[in-house]
Formats: C-alpha cells, structure tokens, sequence
C-alpha cells in the first residue's frame, strides 16, 4: 500500500509591520518655541558680550589717556592704576600738605607713598564720602601742586580705596593772581579812603588856624595886651605858623596830582618832610603812655636823586616812622640815617624795639600780614614795599643785633644833569 501524503500545510501569515509614532502636535510646538527662544537669547548674549567688550575697550582707552592720574589702593599697596599715575610717580618730590599759610606736614617723596598715606587716612576716618586736599613739591625750582581726591569704597571691596590726582600748578598760581590782585584793589580803596580822610581833617585844621591867626593879629594889633603878653603872643604865632606848614604838608601828601613823568626825588627833602608829619605824632603818643622816644636824624644836606613819586616815597618813610614808635611801647630812640656809595642811596630806619621774630621775616612784606593782631590792617609795610619797588629800590628789614628792627631802602643814585659848557648857546 502507498502511504499517504501529508496535506500541505498552508503558510504562516507575515508578522504585521510596527505601527509609526503618532506626532503629538502640543508637544513639538513647545519644543520648536525654546528652540527659538534659545536662539535669542543666545543671539542677545553675544550682543551684549559685543557691547561690554566694547565699553571696556573705551573705558580702558578713556582712562589710560586721561590727564588725571587714578588709582585703586589697599592698605600698603597700590593694586590698579593708570599711566598718567606712573608718569606722576616719577616727578621727583618731597611733596608736603598745602594748608592756609603754606606748605606743612611730613614730606612724601613721590606719589606712590602720597596715595598709600591718602588711602590710609581714608580708610581710617569714620565719616564718608570724598577727601580733598593739594599738596606742594617743596625745595624745587619749578613749583607744582597737586590735588587728591580720595574715596573709600563701598560694598563687597570696602577695603579699597579710589584716588584721583590732578595737577593744577597753573590753577593755583592763577588763584594766587586773584588774590593779589584783590590785595591791589583793597590797598588803593584803603589809600583813597585814608587821603579822602586826611584831606578833609587837614582843610579843617587849616581853617581853625586861620582863624586863630587871624585872633593873634587882633590882640597884637590892641597896644595894651600887646604890651604886656608880646613874648607869649610871639611864641603862639609861631606855633600857629608851624602847624599850618604841617597841614599843608600833610595836604601835599594826600593830594594825589597827576605827573608828566617820573620825578627826580631829593630824598633829604622827603625824609625831613615824613619827619614834620609824623613828629607830632611821635611826641603825642609820648606824652600820652610817659615812655620817652626820641628821634634822632642823621642826614646829609644832599644826595644824588632817585626816581619815585615824592609823595608816595614820603608815605614809605611816613609809615616806618610809624612802625618803629608802635614797635617800642616802654620807648627808645628812633635813628633815621641817609647816604650814597658809588651808585647807591640808601636810606636806614631804626628802632630799639622788640624786633620782628625770625619766622615773619620771609612773610612781612605779604599783602594782609601783620604782626599787630586786630590793631593792624597788614597793608602798610605791602605799600611800602610796592612803592620802593616800582622806584626801581629794594627795601629789607632785619633784626638789630643790640635789640629792635632795622629797615633798610636802597635806589639807584640818577647821573646829575650835564652841565652847559662856558659860552655855549
């Protein structure tokens, strides 16, 4: 028997292929919105990176050519600065603190050890906000001063310290032309008050004079009162006529006429006129206090003529006279002296008083300084020495070795006029 065949057997149905993702559209819309946000911000960080480069570069070139010299300091070290700094710190000091009435302090011998000495003030103040102060390159030929401004830093760097330097040599000496020139407008005011002053007081004088003149003439004229008082009517006319050239001097003095030129001054003439007017006062304030002054001329008939205006040289003499009384409050002997050497006047004013200390000495012909306290207006001796130099003179002053001041004015002695030869026309 055949066997039977196995029926074939039918084949498998293939496996179903893998179903596809399905998009979630919510999903991939969030996704592409960070994506472009991304972008953005990534966009915007590189601008801003761009920008603060940038800033960076200016603030870098702003501050490296800046007239000012800055700085960032600690306590004991300088930590950033810029170059105008470096060239600073080269100007060889010492520096000093410029106060009111100079240079004073400790000297720092460059602008490293100034700025540390700064920060360190700084640092140590309780108080905030900036510190200002000018310092002077002292014992140099070419002065220079400069200016400090400092500030601590606030927040997380509270340790550091901010200092900017300027240099303002030229500002301080265009502050110091101010005040001289305002030095030179209070001495004229004062001056034209004083002549206003003094004229009016001398016209008044001489009125009262003439009319006591006038009374002498009237009593001398009476035979009777004549006869029996003609010494005392004599002496008093004297008197009167003394005053009266003494007012007029003194009206001289004030009068302040305009000249063609310079003068050609006999200095004798002035001296012995300043010496009429402030005689009186000499001998009042020696009445008043008991305490004896003499003054004790030394003078030759003639010297050589200076240049000048007699009227301001006979103030200069005026206000020595002056000067040395208030100098001797127990008295003395006041020596005026003259003379010539060569091509030389000179002119000496003496007293035996208490001297002018050592100190005051470089500062004593100063607009506004005074050695008198409130009595003193510190214009006089500034005048003085104004009038002596624009006379083309030197006036000085020192200490006697025997006790009291001594003033000393010399001028250039002017050639006498060329005399005409015999018989020329």
């Amino acid at each position: 028997m055949r066997a039977r065949r196995a029926p074939p057997q039918p084949p498998e149905p293939p496996e179903p292929p893998e179903a596809a993702p399905v998009e979630r559209p919510g999903l991939m819309r969030k996704y592409r919105e960070l994506l472009t946000k991304h972008t953005a911000l990534v966009r915007k960080l590189e601008e801003r990176t761009t920008l603060h480069v940038s800033t960076f570069k200016l603030s870098s070139w702003a501050l490296e050519t800046s007239e000012s010299a800055l700085a960032v300091a600690r306590t004991g070290r300088v930590i950033l600065a810029n170059s105008r700094w470096h060239a600073l710190c080269r100007v060889k000091g010492p520096w000093r603190l410029l106060g009111p009435h100079g240079p004073t302090g400790p000297e720092h011998v460059s602008l490293r050890e100034l700025t540390l000495a700064e920060a360190e003030g700084v640092l140590s103040q309780v108080e905030e906000g900036a510190r200002l102060t000018r310092y002077r390159r002292s014992h140099a030929d070419v002065p220079r001063v400069l200016e400090l401004r400092t500030e601590r830093v606030a927040g997380p760097v509270g340790g550091e310290v901010l200092l900017l330097a300027q240099d303002i040599t030229v500002q301080v000496e265009a502050e110091e032309e101010l005040v001289r020139a305002r030095a030179v407008g209070v001495e004229r005011a004062q001056i034209r008050a004083l002549g206003e002053l003094a004229a009016g007081i001398a016209h008044d004088l001489r009125n009262t004079l003439n009319a006591m003149r006038l009374r002498l003439e009237m009593l001398q004229r009476d035979t009777v009162i004549a006869e029996n008082s003609q010494r005392h009517l004599d002496a008093l006319t004297h008197i009167v006529s003394d005053a009266s050239g003494r007012v007029g001097r003194l009206q001289d003095f004030t009068r302040q006429k305009p000249t063609g030129g310079v003068e050609h001054v006999q200095l004798v003439e002035v001296v012995r006129d300043a010496v009429d007017i402030a005689r009186g006062g000499i001998e009042h304030r020696a009445q008043r206090t008991s305490a004896p002054l003499v003054l004790e001329l030394a003078l030759p008939d003639a010297l050589p003529r200076v240049a000048g205006s007699a009227m301001e040289l006979r103030y200069v003499v005026i206000n020595l006279l002056i000067n040395a009384r208030d100098a001797m409050p127990h008295g003395g002997t006041i020596r005026v002296s003259a003379g010539h050497r060569a091509k030389t006047v000179w002119l000496k004013v003496e007293d035996e008083g208490t001297g002018i200390p050592e100190e005051h000495l470089p500062n004593l012909f100063q607009p506004f300084f005074t050695t008198k306290g409130d009595k003193g207006t510190g214009l006089g001796l500034s005048m003085a020495h104004g009038v002596v130099t624009r006379a083309g003179g030197k006036l000085s002053a020192a200490n006697r070795s025997k006790g009291g001041a001594v003033f000393h004015i010399t001028f250039p002695a002017l050639k006498p006029p060329a005399r005409r030869k015999a018989g020329a026309r």
